[in-house]
């Protein structure tokens, strides 16, 4: 039987947020982390309970499997799961670190540098055929930085070729690469590799970590203090001055480091001891926005390309991001949503139904991938009854929803398909007035129990845009999901003044109309009611814990939460007031 005959493709991806991804007949089906399932933020190892819903979902169909990475630290963690695990436990602050907690940190830097070979993929291929009981002409192993490169290349629909980069922490040896993307014939060619000892990602990651918060988790926080420090000329940035970035022959940028990855820990931690916290994260936001936008302002320059997809977990840096958008030459910037290791899964299902059938995905702009558990207040009433709450089925759950909002009230909604990626879409988000500084700080310290700096993001009607963010620019402008940052017009500063940050700058996912989707529906009415159709959107979740795919999942976060309504499907449940949780 040939290659060609596969008619499906599952992506696997079991280190850090582990998941899986399914494409059939070149469309993405099904994609989720296992996070969402087993409720254990940024779960690792194996996906179990995400390969199962694409094994049901896929059926009796021809599947070819496509795990990612092989490089010589995660083979040593397929070979001791129990080092993947422990070191899960300490990157979470779940355990205290032991007396050679500095030996191994020194150890995993050290190790994941080596690249990957031969036999390093070899052994990953048999490793996945035994894992999953598959036979191992089945098993289509994906690099590292290639996936991410697949997930930024292959969803978007290109009116013209594009340059695809990739900006991580360390995969395969590599921590950064560029490639070549063909619209015509769909294909990749990678131009550059970025070596693991010039990484911005794990730079930003030591910065996180010696700041005493998680690395690979809270390197958001961190770009939100350093809105909250002064200015800082680039000259005196000691960070800034381990960088360098220069020109090859052809123009094309070479990014070098000149602290060591097995150093770089002490060397911030040197920097750190004598300046302030915020003027820290100042600096490693202000070595991230000199040197990428600066990198793409090269390749766009060498190469005359002006569409560019970016992944990677430096992609997840908005701000950075809003200067790459700006940098002449750049016409067109797609980042992937599930743009950092969540989205390695559907990266390489991307990538390996374009070589074993020859056929390019079907581009895709809906990232509300998860299960399709239909109605998910089918049940609502049996769950009001036993949590002695009130029960409402409006004849449309979207106005019930705004009317609360515009009332001032906070709301957990829960619609349909989840979101793949960190990103709250509108499938489970709690919402609020977007112009309601009470509901920011109501969600940040009493509901979702966060740090008081982390601003959170508005959800508009995409015809809102002009009116409220000041470097929109239209169609290219256009951010459906999250992942750019943008500055404010005066009106806008008073509109989503819950939902900016102190400089005035927002993230915020812009909604095309579609009056199919309740989603859109919410946000018209909030216009209808309040003059402004924004909200307030943060991911259904309480803090340090993920959002759920199920519907049991999401009422075990309300009612652990503080928040009075949750939209659970066509249903809208409302706790009783008690004197444990009214207030003044």
């Amino acid at each position: 039987m040939s290659e060609t005959t596969y008619e499906a493709v599952i992506g696997v991806w079991d280190g850090h947020d582990a998941g899986a991804a399914l494409l059939i007949d070149g469309r993405v089906v099904l994609a989720l982390n296992e996070e969402r399932l087993t409720g254990r933020k940024l779960e690792v190892g194996l996906p179990v309970r995400a390969i199962a819903a694409m094994r049901a979902a896929a059926g009796n169909r021809r599947i070819a499997w496509a795990p990612c990475t092989s490089d010589f630290a995660k083979t040593l963690t397929r070979v001791f799961p129990s080092m993947k695990e422990s070191y899960y436990k300490l990157r979470r602050r779940l355990v205290p670190p032991g007396p050679l907690h500095g030996l191994k940190q020194r150890a995993k830097y050290r190790l994941t540098q080596w690249p990957t070979n031969g036999l390093l993929r070899a052994w990953a291929r048999r490793s996945f055929a035994s894992a999953l009981a598959v036979p191992l002409a089945d098993i289509f192993l994906v690099e590292h930085h290639e996936a991410h490169a697949a997930s930024a290349a292959m969803w978007p629909a290109w009116d013209r070729d594009a340059l695809i980069v990739t900006l991580d922490g360390i995969g395969d040896g590599e921590s950064g690469s560029v490639w070549e993307w063909s619209e015509s014939d769909s294909t990749l060619r990678k131009i550059i590799s970025i070596p693991g000892s010039a990484s911005l990602g794990l730079f930003f990651e030591h910065v996180t970590n010696e700041l005493q918060m998680r690395p690979l988790e809270d390197e958001g926080k961190v770009m939100a203090l350093a809105s909250f420090a002064a200015e800082t000329p680039a000259a005196t940035n000691p960070f800034l001055a381990w960088f360098s970035l220069e020109a090859d022959a052809q123009g094309l940028p070479v990014l070098r480091c000149s602290v060591p990855p097995t150093r770089m820990a002490r060397a911030v931690a040197s920097v750190i001891w004598c300046t302030p916290r915020e003027q820290v994260c100042k600096l490693a936001q202000q070595t991230l926005q000199v040197l990428v936008p600066k990198f793409f302002s090269m390749l766009a320059t060498a190469t005359g390309r002006s569409a560019f997809g970016y992944a990677g977990g430096v992609a997840s840096n908005i701000k950075v991001n809003r200067l790459i958008r700006h940098t002449p030459g750049i016409e067109r910037l797609e980042v992937c949503p599930a743009m950092g290791d969540g989205g390695l899964a559907l990266g390489s299902a991307l990538a390996i139904w374009r070589k074993v059938t020859g056929r390019r995905p079907l581009p895709f702009t809906d990232f509300r991938l998860g299960t399709d558990h239909g109605d998910l207040g089918r049940d609502a009433e049996a769950i009001a009854r036993a949590h002695a709450a009130d029960f409402l089925r409006p004849a449309d759950i979207a106005t019930a929803a705004a009317e609360r909002i515009a009332a001032g009230e906070i709301v957990m909604w829960a619609q349909g398909r989840m979101e793949l990626g960190a990103r709250a879409l509108g499938a489970r988000s709690i919402v609020a007035r977007a112009d309601s500084t009470t509901a920011r700080d109501d969600l940040n310290l009493r509901l979702k129990r966060r740090v008081w700096f982390q601003p959170f993001c508005p959800t508009m009607l995409l015809s809102e845009a002009p009116t409220l963010l000041a470097d929109y620019r239209g169609a290219r402008d256009t951010n459906l999901h999250m992942t750019t940052g943008f500055a404010t017009t005066p009106a806008g500063r008073a509109a989503l003044a819950g939902a900016i940050g102190p400089d005035g700058s927002c993230r915020p996912q812009m909604v095309v109309e579609d009056a199919t989707d309740p989603w859109y529906r919410l946000l018209a009415k909030v216009k209808v009611l309040t003059g402004t159709g924004a909200i307030i959107s943060t991911s259904l979740n309480m803090h340090g814990k993920p959002m759920s795919d199920t519907a049991d999942g999401v009422v075990e976060a309300w009612l652990e939460s503080g928040v009075q309504h949750l939209v659970l499907g066509s249903a809208l449940l409302t706790k009783k007031p008690s004197p444990a949780t009214s207030r003044p």
